[in-house]
């Protein structure tokens, strides 16, 4: 992904300096690419989540409005994570685009004629994830190895996970005075890895013992 708007995709094999594709739909820098066995999905600062099929040749696109930060799979390959500029992740079902969670500050509803605006828009009832704060940087969301939580890096020093069905915060590390600015959740186990003013540390539960340690 690049600041040109452009995805573009190399044959390792070959080793041709040339892509063998561009992806082009973005009206703005690419902020974050992931993969998976036959998809590339891409967030863009244009505000949209885009999905490419390999095996279909189809784009599935979702507008978020703000700029995206982070995406990411979940583990079983059926949801989607964005994070944004507004301060708030949205879990994503990834085939339909429905919005199964969104974590941050909640919408208000549009004001009826002659009247004050209503209460936050609920259809119905969702998870929400708030606390973090991302407004400038470009920060990682994650989600743990059996997608159970889903996490934020933050600009206060933090790192947020909330459980994912209910929304409920579940964790708040202090991991140092600067912004956070990388994650990285082991496919599994339970270990995160963090980036934050030059340093990178590995965090794990007090119990996690590495197979084979007999300690």
């Amino acid at each position: 992904g690049s600041i040109d708007s452009t995805v573009r995709c190399w044959d390792c094999r070959s080793r041709r300096p040339d892509p063998i594709q561009v992806l082009d739909e973005a009206k703005d820098g690419i902020s974050s690419v992931k993969l998976s066995a036959h998809e590339i999905l891409t967030g863009s600062v244009d505000g949209r989540v885009r999905r490419y099929d390999l095996r279909t040749g189809q784009l599935c696109s979702d507008y978020i409005g703000s700029p995206i930060t982070s995406v990411c799979f979940s583990k079983d390959g059926q949801c989607v994570l964005a994070a944004s500029l507004d301060s708030t992740l949205r879990l994503l079902d990834k085939d339909t685009g429905e919005l199964l969670g969104e974590y941050g500050t909640p919408p208000r509803v549009p004001a009826p004629p002659g009247g004050f605006g209503g209460p936050p828009a609920e259809p119905r009832p969702l998870p929400r994830y708030t606390g973090h704060r991302s407004t400038t940087y470009r920060l990682d969301c994650v989600l743990n190895e059996l997608d159970t939580h889903v996490g934020c890096a933050s600009e206060d020093g933090h790192v947020y996970f909330w459980d994912l069905v209910e929304g409920s915060l579940a964790l708040s590390l202090p991991v140092g005075q600067g912004v956070v600015q990388s994650l990285a959740f082991h496919p599994s186990l339970p270990c995160l890895l963090v980036a934050t003013q030059g340093q990178v540390t590995l965090w794990r539960e007090d119990t996690f013992r590495p197979e084979g340690d007999p300690d």
